[in-house]
Parts: structure tokens; C-alpha cells; sequence
């Protein structure tokens, strides 16, 4: 069984994008611009600032999606037309385009970064305004950038692919190929992992777990105890039961996703996925997975991953916006 660690993740760690390929970015350049907001757009699946700069022309800079960007304390009238700023990031390829992968903002003259990734996938999200422990899995819950993060959503995937699952890699292409611009969302684990807040909602007979990021919603059956007659879902049909305080679910009948195991790396009908919630000595929730699938994955995958307990912020799901999903494809 392969177990996601750091060191796999760090192989690519620069490369990783949430939505779409890096493909279009000099992942080893930086620029910095200079400049004033011309338009701010909070958005799923990605935010997005236009800055002119000096010179008048008007850089497209791409940030992650809203729910992302909220852990950083950002908001949908964080910046407005007018504001001056100095923005890092990764340019593109093409010499005429004037984008950039955000890497750190900051206001003009200010000494603080509003954001800054420092060189990482992304910067971790700063501490809460308090510790809040938690004595049950319901609530929000906020979960960031870790390794398993990094092995799924970088060039490192392949070191997890079969042949096939290798080659389909290799033929992967944005434009044509990602589902995200049809706002199709990522299937579990990949998406349970992705930066942004969740909530989890405790009923007698099921167990509702929602993200903010395309207001994805997971039912998992408590009174079931197969998966019998279920029909295929892009996050698959879902069965649970308490180990004490921790729920364990057991996931089958997904449907084929051609990023169904991460970047560029499809899944196929017969994933298996296997989660455990459970509360950890922090007071936080510890996310652990394991996940099978013999066309794609050469062996069964597993990892981890930490929430943080944030009873303090507003969950709010941020259906996926089509003009947004496809705006990169236009700069």
C-alpha cells in the first residue's frame, strides 16, 4: 500500500494547482507588478484580480477558490477598483500574456502580505482568532495544503498511476479534458482534501458532510448496509458507521471521473474508498483514507490529513461559477 508522506509531496510541491493544470505558468519565474485593482472577482472555482500597472497594461492574476482564499481572511469586498498593490507571483509561459499565479499580495506601502505562499503549494492558513476543541465531529471545519494535498495534486501523482492511469496522465489536457469546466467537481478523496472549509451534519440515520467549494454534498447512509441498487455519483454511494466518537465510511458505485485520482489521473467505476473521521487529542478532526483502484492505481493509496475546528466562521457553499471555470482558458 502506498502512504502519501511529505517527501512525496514535496517532489512537485511548486507545480500544484487546484483546478487546472499548471501547464500555462513558469512554475520557476517570478514577477512582481505594481499597480491598482481594476476588477476584484470572488469566485469558485478560482479568484481572480485584474492589476494595471505603470506601464497601463492590466495583469490577470489567478488566486484559489474563495473558500481558500477565506481561511487567509479574505472576503468578497476585500479589495475594490482603485486599491494599490504589489503582487508576486508566476508568469506565463507565453511572453504575451499578461498573467500570474498569485504568490503574495500586499497592500502598497504596507509591510504586512494580505497573502504569501513562500515558495510552498500554499501558505498555510494563519492560527484562529482562539483554539476551539471540539467534543463532536458536527460543525466547521477548516482543512489546508498537507502532503496528500501535494502527491495528488502534482506531476508526483504518477508515482501512483498504472500504466494506463500513466499514459492518461501524459495525454491530459486542460482545454479539452478537465471536467472542472463544466463544473463538474472533484470526487472524494482529492476533494476532501482540497483547502477550504467543510461542515459535517449529524442525523439519526445519515451523516451529511458539505464543502464550500462547488457546494459539493456527501449523504452517508447510516441505516444501509450495502450499496445494492445505488446509482453511480461523481462523489459515489456512501455507507457509515461509529467506531465510538469516529465514523468510518465506506464509499462504491462512483462514477468515472477523468480526474477521478487526482491531476490528470482518472478513476473508474469500481474505486473503492474507505474514510475514517475522527476526533484527535488537539480537539481537531483527523481525516484518513484509503483508496483502491486496479485500472488506475497500482496499489491501494492511503493518507491523512488535519482539520481545525472553526465554530467562528460562517459556512457558506459557493456553487461553481461556468464563465469563472472557463476564464483561464481565455487570458
Amino acid at each position: 500500500m502506498a502512504t502519501l508522506s511529505a517527501a512525496a509531496g514535496a517532489l512537485a510541491a511548486r507545480d500544484a494547482l487546484a483546478h487546472h493544470s499548471p501547464a500555462r505558468y513558469d512554475m520557476q519565474a517570478m514577477r512582481t507588478v505594481e499597480g491598482t485593482i481594476t476588477e476584484y472577482q470572488w469566485g469558485n472555482p478560482h479568484v481572480y484580480l485584474s492589476v494595471r500597472d505603470g506601464s497601463g497594461r492590466v495583469w490577470v492574476v489567478e488566486a484559489f477558490p474563495s473558500t481558500a482564499m477565506k481561511q487567509y481572511g479574505w472576503a468578497p469586498d476585500t479589495f475594490v477598483p482603485g486599491d494599490a498593490v504589489v503582487v508576486g507571483g508566476h508568469p506565463g509561459r507565453n511572453p504575451e500574456a499578461t498573467v500570474l499565479f498569485l504568490q503574495n499580495i500586499r497592500r502598497a506601502g504596507a509591510a504586512t502580505a494580505m497573502y504569501d505562499s513562500r515558495g510552498a503549494v500554499a501558505a498555510p492558513p494563519p492560527a484562529p482568532p482562539q483554539t476551539f476543541r471540539a467534543t463532536s465531529l458536527a460543525g466547521t471545519w477548516s482543512t489546508s495544503v498537507g502532503p496528500a494535498f501535494a502527491s495528488f495534486f502534482t506531476p508526483a501523482v504518477a508515482q501512483l498511476a498504472t500504466p494506463a492511469g500513466a499514459a492518461a496522465i501524459a495525454d491530459f489536457r486542460d482545454a479539452d479534458a478537465n471536467p472542472g469546466l463544466d463544473c463538474v467537481p472533484f470526487a472524494s478523496p482529492p476533494y476532501m482534501i482540497l483547502p477550504g472549509f467543510r461542515s459535517i451534519e449529524l442525523r439519526d440515520d445519515r451523516v451529511i458532510i458539505r464543502g464550500e467549494d462547488a457546494a459539493v454534498e456527501r449523504v452517508v447512509h447510516l441505516d444501509v448496509a450495502s450499496h445494492d441498487g445505488a446509482a453511480p455519483s461523481v462523489q459515489g454511494h456512501s455507507i457509515g458507521r461509529f467506531e465510538g466518537t469516529t465514523l468510518v465510511v465506506d464509499t462504491a458505485r462512483f462514477a468515472p471521473h477523468r480526474l477521478g485520482n487526482g491531476a490528470g489521473l482518472p478513476s473508474s467505476a469500481n474505486k473503492r474508498l474507505v474514510e475514517r473521521f475522527a476526533l484527535n487529542a488537539d480537539g481537531g478532526l483527523t481525516y484518513s483514507f484509503e483508496v483502491e483502484d486496479a485500472e488506475f492505481l497500482k496499489e491501494r493509496v492511503s493518507g491523512t490529513a488535519q482539520w481545525v475546528h472553526r465554530p467562528d466562521v460562517e459556512f457558506t457553499a459557493t456553487p461553481c461559477d461556468r464563465d469563472n471555470a472557463k476564464r483561464f482558458l481565455a487570458e
